[in-house]
């Protein structure tokens, strides 16, 4: 199937622009509806899935993990911590992780659904704040990893963006135990992100509400939002949830309901450049263009404050549209920012922001 490169996405759910009354209402069940091929086994990309209840904490948390047999000795790989996106779930970030732990010797890795999200059931699910969701990072990976890996790398797609970079830059030892070595933001920036919060009802209003079966909201999600359709029959189930109804016995509707969340919108993205480029760690920017770049952020790499990526050919769900690609640049941070070295900042250039050409991004 062939796509087009997208535009600048009209919001930040995922979603290519709608036109006004499109929904699922054109999809009929048929006998092979639910014939939808089963996708490869959660051990191929996670050796654990498991329900973690954390103390102090209204919630218990759908955790999925790879462990390396000594993750908390220092002399161990790293330990990559994902955060979703809004409406997402861990599972987005599959493939992605099933391509880290073969290509990272002693690799650690840690998903999960954040409250209201997935799996995991809380006390407050529409507690969708900043703040609440940085701490609930901070509680999970202290729960887990009680005496953390050396290296400990943020990574965050979206709204998960916003989380990471909001951890990064709280002092060391507030959220989390121990300082971190990096912070990755997926197809996430300030400015952009705040231009398209108009747009973000008119998404919600405009997608289906429900679908017949798993499989239609499957191909939905291939038009709409994941160009990969291996990482769509992984990550768009864990989405769903099945609702009996009188017409039809069975219809999906989405978990979460992401319609009420619109009071933390702004405080999501709001400061989160500064806080990017202020972080104690090593940082990446990976982007599906060089139009989501606001000025702050132009700046910050003009002056080689920060390593920036770019995937023209992928939509807003870059992990799950080039989960390979994505594995190798996440490899090379890693190897550039790991054990031993020092964290390669880009030179400053001498000459006046204006006149001095911007840092090539990395290939």
């Amino acid at each position: 199937m062939q796509f087009d490169k997208p535009p600048r996405p009209a919001t930040l759910f995922g979603g290519r622009p709608l036109p006004a009354g499109h929904t699922a209402a054109g999809h009929h069940a048929s006998a092979n509806d639910d014939d939808l091929e089963p996708p490869p086994p959660l051990t191929d990309y996670f050796d654990s899935v498991s329900d973690v209840a954390v103390a102090g904490s209204d919630a218990t948390f759908r955790v999925y993990q790879t462990r390396a047999a000594d993750s908390e000795s220092t002399s161990a790989g790293p330990l990559f911590v994902f955060h979703h996106g809004a409406g997402h779930t861990a599972l987005s970030w599959a493939l992605l992780a099933g391509l880290l732990r073969q290509r990272i010797q002693k690799c650690s890795v840690l998903a999960y659904d954040c409250r209201g999200h997935g799996g995991t059931v809380t006390a407050d699910d529409a507690d969708l704040s900043l703040e609440r969701l940085a701490q609930d990072l901070g509680n999970v990976v202290n729960t887990l990893y009680p005496t953390p890996p050396a290296d400990v790398i943020l990574v965050g797609h979206s709204m998960g963006g916003a989380v990471v970079t909001h951890v990064a830059a709280t002092a060391p030892g507030t959220l989390l135990k121990k300082p971190l070595l990096g912070v990755v933001v997926i197809d996430v920036v300030e400015g952009t992100a705040m231009d398209s919060l108009a747009h973000m009802q008119v998404y919600l209003r405009n997608r289906p509400d429900s679908f017949p079966s798993v499989r239609k909201a499957v191909e939905w999600s291939t038009t709409t939002t994941i160009k990969n359709e291996a990482s769509a029959r992984i990550s768009v189930p864990s989405q769903l949830k099945p609702v009996p109804n009188a017409e039809n016995p069975t219809k999906w509707v989405w978990r979460t309901n992401l319609m009420p969340s619109q009071v933390h919108w702004k405080g999501w993205f709001k400061g989160l450049s500064k806080k990017f480029l202020t972080s104690r760690a090593a940082r990446l920017l990976i982007l599906a263009g060089t139009d989501r770049l606001d000025t702050e952020l132009t700046i910050g790499q003009m002056q080689g404050k920060y390593q920036l990526a770019l995937y023209p050919e992928s939509g807003h769900a870059i992990q799950e549209d080039e989960p390979g690609r994505l594995a190798e640049t996440l490899c090379e941070f890693w190897d550039r920012n790991g054990p031993g070295k020092v964290i390669k900042r880009f030179p400053i250039p001498i000459k006046s922001v204006a006149a001095a050409p911007a840092t090539a991004p990395p290939s």
